[in-house]
């Protein structure tokens, strides 16, 4: 049987990668980012988000957020 704790982390990690998809869906109502930018942003988010899924870890997540923060900031000043 999985610990707790590792079942914590699978959920942490899913409900980060929800979170991703608000700051991708907020760049794209907004305005700030077009097409190839949430392209981008997803291909980042997915991948991150299911791997730490496999690890039973929340930290990929977490790094794939922060990659969008980076994103969203760079299209913003730029």
């Amino acid at each position: 049987m999985p610990s707790p704790n590792r079942q914590r982390g699978v959920w942490l990690g899913l409900c980060l990668g929800l979170l991703g998809l608000i700051v991708i869906g907020s760049m794209w109502t907004s305005g700030t980012a077009a097409l190839p930018h949430v392209l981008a942003a997803l291909t980042v988010l997915i991948p991150l988000t299911l791997f730490g899924v496999v690890l039973k870890s929340p930290w990929p997540a977490v790094g794939a957020l922060a990659l969008l923060l980076v994103i969203d900031v760079t299209l913003r000043l730029g």
